[in-house]
């Protein structure tokens, strides 16, 4: 591409734009976003980037042409390839809404937010505020700004308009030093490093290698373009960039969904338990090490959720995860369709997770997708093969139940699934009110990743149980209810901070012990994970 093209793109844009202010009211369109945002939950791209989640992050690119590829798929639907990269792990998906150069179109973008749950990005050349009121309205959470396609003062308001206005992310995309100061003085908080150069088309990794370095400690990081395989994205990945926004090598697979899994699975290493991170995992460790080893601080998992109020409630209070239940004999059974409806309305860095009673991998599949979850919590006669396939798509923690038959060795069975143990009733799956041999959760610990304590837990009884077990997450259900499926918001605050009061109970006892109850982390280097 040279300089003539790129300025003969914005100033195509610019005429676009031009046309749609003519045909619209700006004021309008702002008051639309506005109202349209009132409702949104803000900063999404930002929350799922931060997540500590072990996954990889990939913003998942639909794009049918380019003009350095030309058509890449120009058969395929919006909402087909939103459906294969939300299954296959995307952390988000970016939307090109450039139809000149790229075959995009805002419809796209509706179709997308249409289809799924995850933050979108609006990827085009957006050269004024209207156009980013035109994403919000379609159902953007992001925009992408181009340094090289901006002045200071136009990247700067743009920058505003976006996040401090409608609650948006900005990722600012650079190429030079020189841009990527710009980007910081415009108060950048998401910095995209495209390895393409705009003019000459050229891609080379190193843009990122070189930048990175110069980049600050407390920004994210985004690597872009030329991204091909699982081992640049590994060493990327080591350097520091907290995540990676890949379109062609995806569009052009046959199966987008496994080879979006492939990179992810390929990349991210050791795979991790739950706010646990991968280099603390030590198979097979003896359960004194694996308490003194459990991430801090304990992860809180509120089962039974019923309505999107109690699942805010929950949030705000401090919980980390949710529990939707979809086993239909529970008195907290819930539908699909009402399941998403509660998960759309949660922060993205939220784990809610999907409770299944045996079943089939198929008919898990479909409920998990129906609700959009990206976790799974299965119950009952589930063998190492199936969970391994699920496990492929999901985060799936396997339950096990503390009766008389229960083996502590069993868990390493199921080495990738998190471990929930739970007491044992013969007709229900959790919400019991019983307690589980805490004994031999201990020993569990010596087989599990992750290990979550469930059964009976309550605000009297989970310090106690902390202390015996050190487990890495808890759980509760009817511990923290008026009725079935109804949660009592005090009972919810004073569990949370039982919780908190133990933790700190266990640390302070363990600290000259065990250095890694609180890491630190060095200032001097950009933070891995």
């Amino acid at each position: 591409m040279t300089r003539n093209f790129l300025s003969k793109i914005l100033a195509q844009k610019r005429e676009i734009v031009a046309q749609l202010r003519r045909d619209s009211s700006v004021n309008r369109l702002c008051d639309h976003a506005l109202e349209t945002r009132r409702t949104a939950a803000p900063h999404r791209l930002l929350q799922a980037l931060k997540s500590e989640s072990p996954r990889l992050k990939i913003i998942a690119e639909f794009k049918r042409r380019s003009p350095s590829a030309g058509t890449i798929r120009g058969n395929l639907s919006a909402d087909e390839i939103a459906h294969r990269y939300e299954r296959g792990g995307a952390c988000a998906i970016s939307v090109l809404t450039d139809e000149a150069h790229f075959g995009g179109s805002i419809a796209d973008l509706r179709i997308v937010r249409s289809t799924t749950t995850l933050p979108i990005l609006r990827k085009d050349f957006i050269v004024d505020p209207i156009q980013v009121y035109e994403g919000a309205i379609a159902g953007a959470d992001a925009v992408l700004l181009i340094v090289a396609a901006l002045s200071d003062s136009l990247l700067c308001g743009l920058r505003q308009v976006a996040e401090d206005q409608l609650g948006l992310d900005a990722l600012i995309e650079v190429h030079t030093s020189n841009e990527l100061r710009r980007a910081l003085n415009a108060g950048a908080n998401i910095i995209g490093v495209n390895n393409r150069n705009l003019q000459t088309f050229q891609v080379s990794l190193e843009t990122s290698e070189r930048l990175i370095a110069e980049a600050p400690h407390d920004k994210i990081m985004i690597s872009e373009s030329g991204l091909q395989n699982a081992q640049s994205l590994g060493r990327l990945h080591e350097l520091g960039f907290d995540g990676f926004l890949i379109g062609e090598t995806l569009m052009r697979a046959s199966d987008a969904e496994k080879a979006l899994r492939d990179l992810i699975g390929s990349a991210h290493f050791q795979p991790a338990g739950i706010g646990i991170s991968a280099d603390r995992i030590r198979p097979h460790q003896d359960a004194a090490a694996a308490g003194k080893m459990r991430a801090l601080p304990i992860q809180i998992k509120i089962c039974g959720i019923t309505n999107a109020r109690d699942a805010k409630a929950c949030i705000d209070l401090g919980a980390q995860m949710i529990g939707l239940n979809f086993y239909p004999q529970s008195a907290r059974y819930i539908q699909p369709e009402v399941a998403r409806q509660i998960v759309q309305t949660l922060p993205t860095n939220t784990r809610a997770v999907g409770v299944f009673v045996d079943g089939n991998a198929d008919a898990i599949r479909k409920t998990a997708n129906i609700a959009g979850l990206r976790c799974i919590q299965l119950h009952g006669k589930f063998s190492p093969d199936i969970t391994r396939e699920l496990a492929s798509e999901f985060h799936v923690i396997r339950a096990f139940a503390t009766h008389t038959h229960f083996r502590p060795e069993d868990v390493a069975l199921f080495p990738n699934c998190d471990a929930l143990i739970d007491a044992h009733h013969p007709d229900l799956r959790g919400g019991t009110g019983q307690t589980c041999n805490w004994q031999d959760a201990r020993a569990a610990l010596a087989f599990a990743r992750f290990l979550i304590l469930s059964g009976g837990l309550n605000t009297r009884n989970v310090g106690r149980a902390i202390k015996a077990v050190a487990p890495h997450a808890v759980d509760v259900c009817s511990g923290v209810e008026t009725a079935p499926g109804v949660k009592d918001h005090r009972a919810i605050e004073q569990f949370i901070s039982a919780v908190r009061v133990a933790e700190r109970s266990v640390c302070a006892t363990s600290t000259h012990k065990s250095p890694q109850c609180h890491p630190e982390r060095s200032e001097g280097s950009r933070i891995t994970s």
